[in-house]
């Protein structure tokens, strides 16, 4: 009944940590750029992706707080969630 929320939690997630994955990469890249323009670029373009993988997080979180919420009942007798939410 409501898998579009598990579907959006997953599509959301998989967005959120692929952004996660790219800013590493774009610090190493700024770290050793030894031209002014290339690390204003970076700069730039650090803040805007932070900026746009944002709400994927907040959107992951919600979106899992309600597949909760819809079958509260099932989730509180699953231990396994009660790991993944004291990891994350």
């Amino acid at each position: 009944m409501f898998l579009w929320l598990k579907a959006f939690h997953i599509i959301f997630m998989v967005s959120w940590f692929a952004g996660i994955f790219y800013l590493p990469r774009l610090f190493v890249h700024h770290a050793m750029s030894n031209d002014v323009a290339t690390r204003e670029r970076l700069t730039v373009m650090e803040g805007k992706l932070f900026r746009f993988v944002t709400p994927f997080a907040w959107l992951t979180v919600l979106l899992g707080f309600a597949m909760v919420a819809t079958n509260f009942d099932f989730y509180k007798t699953q231990y396994w969630l009660h790991t993944k939410i004291a990891l994350v």
